[in-house]
């Protein structure tokens, strides 16, 4: 078994239990079997489970950062919008922060709620089930974050000068 068998069996594992592809594991159909993290964040959680060497463990533990980085993105970019926008589009985003807020902690409640069923039905048990969370957890996390990106990189198109034909 080579060192991308072990990992990746893992991941499906846990993928397959929380009925979710985790970190760098979506994958198109003329791929090649090796997953590739699509951002920054997901490639050092990646190879710190790697370096980890795949234990339970050191996944929970790279999750566990990979959340916190995740959350330092997403303030990082909510700074960088607020420092480009005028002061209607700041207050707008003040408002679509709080609400995203609101909205980021339902969902980590429901997802809490959803894995108490999956340990209930004994599909989510043992030492993966809070893995499985976590990355849940996390991918509510990106998606904010990816979504801020984009209006970030929306705001350098419309500021980037016309290129010389």
């Amino acid at each position: 078994m080579n060192h991308m068998t072990l990992p990746y069996s893992l991941a499906l594992a846990v993928g397959f239990l929380v009925g979710w592809t985790p970190l760098g594991m979506a994958q198109d159909e003329d791929t090649a079997s090796t997953p590739e993290a699509s951002h920054p964040i997901e490639y050092q959680a990646d190879s710190c489970m790697e370096e980890g060497g795949w234990t339970t463990q050191a996944m929970r533990e790279c999750a566990a950062q990979a959340h916190d980085d995740w959350e330092a993105e997403i303030q990082r970019l909510t700074t960088m919008l607020k420092r480009v926008l005028g002061s209607e589009a700041r207050e707008a985003l003040a408002v679509s922060q709080e609400a995203w807020e609101a909205s980021r902690d339902a969902d980590f409640a429901f997802i809490a709620a959803y894995h108490v069923e999956l340990y209930r039905a004994e599909l989510g048990s043992g030492s993966l089930g809070p893995l499985g969370e976590q990355l849940h957890r996390n991918a509510v996390l990106k998606d904010r974050a990816l979504q801020l990106q984009r209006y970030l990189d929306g705001l350098e198109e419309l500021e980037a000068p016309p290129e010389d034909e």
